[in-house]
Formats: C-alpha cells, sequence, structure tokens
C-alpha cells in the first residue's frame, strides 16, 4: 500500500515537472518568435516568490510602472518568469544560469544573453535609462563589428571595448581589445592586453612579458604614466600570490621600483604609489614602514587628498 501511494505520489511530481516545463517551453517560444519578427531584444525578468521580497518590490514598483514599460516597451520584449523552489523550475534555471532571484537577463533575438543585472535600487525612469543604454550599446557594437569593410579610428574603438566590457559575454570586448590593438597609437588597449594575460599567467610568462616589453616600448620615459599602471597591475597580482611575509616584500618591488626610478618626475602618480604600499603594509601588521609611506605620500600628494591622507596616518598612529 504504502508502494503504491509513494509510486502515484512520484508520477504526479514527474506529470507536473513536464507540465510546467512545457508551459514555460511554450512561452518561451512565443517571446522569441515575436523577438525575431520585430527585431528586438528580450528582457527576461527572473522573479521568486513570496520568498523573495526583492522579487516583489521589482515586480510592483518597476514591471507595472506605466512610465517604466513605455520607455522599454519601445526598445524590447519583456518576458517575466515566476520561479518557485519546486524542482520543476529547475530546467529554466539551469538553461539561462540563473543563480539569484530577482535575475535580469539581456537576451539577443536568438535568445543569447548579452548582459545580466541582479537587483538595482533605482526609481522606473532610472531602471529603464539603464537597460535602455545597455541595449543601444550592444546594438552599437554589433554594427561596428558587422561592418567589417569601415575603418574606425583609436577613439570609437576605446569607446567601443568599454561598452562591451558591461555586457556578461565577453567575446564583444576581445573582438574589440584585438581590432584597437592594430589601431592604436598610445597604450590603452596594450594595458587592457597586459591586464587580461596577468590574469591568466604569472608575471614571467613569455607572453605576459611580450606585451609589457611592447608597452615599456611605447612609453620609455612613463610620460604616459605606464609604467605606474603596469606596476599597479603588477602588484595587484603578485599581493595575491605572496601570503607568507617573508615573501610579501616580493610583491611591493613593483611599487618599490616605480618609486625608485619615476617618483621623482611623476608626482601625479608618486603619492597614489606611497598611499598603496603603505595600505598594503599596514594590513601585513608593519605599522612603523606604513606610516613612513603614507608620510611620504603626503608629501606628495595634491591638496585635495592631503586631508584623507592625514586621517589614514592618524588612524595608523592609533594603531596599538
Amino acid at each position: 500500500m504504502i508502494s503504491r501511494i509513494f509510486l502515484s505520489f512520484l508520477l504526479t511530481c514527474v506529470f507536473n515537472f513536464l507540465y510546467c516545463q512545457e508551459q514555460w517551453q511554450k512561452e518561451e517560444a512565443d517571446i522569441f518568435l515575436t523577438a525575431q519578427k520585430e527585431n528586438l531584444p528580450v528582457i527576461a525578468f527572473f522573479l521568486g516568490g513570496q520568498w523573495c521580497p526583492w522579487s516583489q518590490k521589482l515586480s510592483q514598483e518597476i514591471l507595472k510602472n506605466p512610465l517604466f514599460l513605455d520607455q522599454v516597451g519601445q526598445d524590447a520584449i519583456l518576458w517575466e518568469i515566476a520561479l518557485e523552489k519546486e524542482v520543476q523550475d529547475d530546467a529554466i534555471r539551469q538553461k539561462y544560469a540563473v543563480t539569484e532571484c530577482p535575475q535580469i537577463l539581456l537576451l539577443d533575438p536568438k535568445g543569447k544573453e548579452f548582459a545580466r543585472f541582479g537587483f538595482m535600487p533605482l526609481e522606473p525612469k532610472e531602471y529603464g535609462n539603464a537597460l535602455v543604454a545597455i541595449i543601444d550599446h550592444f546594438q552599437e557594437i554589433c554594427a561596428a563589428l558587422d561592418d567589417k569593410g569601415r575603418d574606425f579610428e583609436e577613439t570609437v574603438w576605446k569607446d567601443l571595448f568599454l561598452k562591451a566590457k558591461k555586457l556578461s559575454a565577453a567575446c564583444y570586448a576581445h573582438v574589440i581589445l584585438e581590432r584597437g590593438l592594430k589601431k592604436e597609437k598610445g597604450v590603452f588597449f596594450h594595458l587592457e592586453k597586459f591586464a587580461s594575460l596577468l590574469r591568466k599567467y604569472k608575471p614571467k610568462h613569455p607572453e605576459v612579458l611580450k606585451i609589457k616589453q611592447q608597452l615599456l616600448k611605447k612609453d620609455p620615459e612613463n610620460k604616459l604614466g605606464t609604467h605606474f599602471k603596469i606596476a599597479v597591475l603588477e602588484f595587484q597580482k603578485l599581493s595575491t600570490r605572496y601570503k607568507s611575509k617573508e615573501r610579501q616584500e616580493k610583491a611591493l618591488r613593483p611599487l618599490l621600483k616605480f618609486v625608485h626610478q619615476f617618483g621623482n618626475r611623476d608626482k601625479e602618480n608618486l603619492w597614489k604609489a606611497e598611499m598603496m604600499i603603505a595600505e598594503f603594509l599596514f594590513a601585513k601588521n608593519s605599522v612603523t614602514r606604513a606610516i613612513e609611506h603614507a608620510k611620504a605620500a603626503l608629501q606628495a600628494a595634491p591638496e585635495t587628498a592631503i586631508a584623507q591622507i592625514q586621517k589614514a596616518i592618524a588612524f595608523m598612529q592609533r594603531d596599538p
């Protein structure tokens, strides 16, 4: 008897799962059919039930607001998906990699994601502006990449790259980065390439060293502040690698080298480097050395930063 009841319960769960999955798949198909006909992106709002107060707030204050609907409805197809904690919602969660609620996905007419957001504490008009801006940026990027015969200026590629970095699909930024490298007279794209390689490899990896040498060759006298930017990126990489106190000095080497070589000629970045050193040392309980570097930062700092550095020094000196 118990086994029959269990079997009946199991079959009911399976039926409910298949029914719910079929329902959202049908809704999904209709949404993207409309999107393709009208050539519009889709804004998918994945909302939790009563258990999620932020979803309720988004639904009531934004999605039901006429101002928001009028503003966004002209630029996109809106798709609201209600998710509960039950197993039948697992399929759509997995398909769209929804890990929290609320979650907002921006999808092209074929369903490919190009941006995502969590809950944003904005007013309806600001919400609409943020979503429409991302859609406009995406369309601008796609148009530029499709127009292979057009030769953009370096500044245009830089603007497109900064917009592409806000998208969740990294491929757009990667393509723009590679094209920007070919057009570049300055160092922006080479620094971005250097930073991306540092995220993947160690500082002494051949690819990292190659792009570093290219950067140094472009700005040997640090007139563009390239040596400081390289030092900061290397420091950030090394500071996560070296945990023991004996090896912490290695993390500081890039910044200390910059201070020694260019500090007197680059006061604009000198105080920043000294404060980064001071904050790092203070966090590692090297209070006396931290204060020394903070005072060095104070001597080189502009008027606008003096009060902040003085507060930092006072805080360090109070440390027992």
